[in-house]
């Protein structure tokens, strides 16, 4: 026997040594390349998945930048149709200011000449009535003085 204490490699180490290796081959076969595959799977799944959801902002982004403008060009449109239905009710009303002011100027007209009328024909009863008077005014000094 030997007094040192040392490691005597023998069959036994090695056999060991060669089961391990086999044990960690075996384990890489069946679990670690299975799973990493899978995981290897679930990353481009995912990697794919954050460039599809990329593009989708990208273009929601797009259609929110159209929208936006066809909301701007809508405003701008409506601004435009009420500015011409101002102008077109202001026209309108001073259409009828126009007509109602015609109308009522005929309407003096007419009540003046109707006015004119009946005052000439009450001149003329007067004048009528004056000769009448004034007739008898005559008759009667004539007739006094007879």
């Amino acid at each position: 026997m030997q007094d040192s204490i040392g490691v005597n490699p023998n069959v036994t180490l090695l056999v060991q040594a060669v089961l391990f290796l086999a044990f960690v081959a075996l384990m890489n076969f069946l679990f670690v390349k299975p799973y990493s595959s899978a995981i290897e799977e679930r990353e481009k799944i995912v990697k794919r998945n954050l460039e599809e959801a990329q593009k989708l902002r990208e273009e929601a982004k797009g259609y929110l930048e159209e929208a936006n403008r066809i909301l701007s060009e809508a405003r701008t449109e409506v601004n435009a149709i009420l500015e011409e239905a101002k102008k077109e009710a202001a026209r309108i009303r001073n259409e009828i200011l126009e007509k109602a002011e015609q109308e009522a100027q005929e309407e003096i007209a007419r009540k003046t000449q109707q006015i004119r009328e009946s005052l000439e024909e009450e001149k003329k009863k007067m004048e009528t009535a004056i000769r009448e008077i004034a007739q008898e005014i005559v008759k009667k000094i004539t007739g006094e003085a007879a």
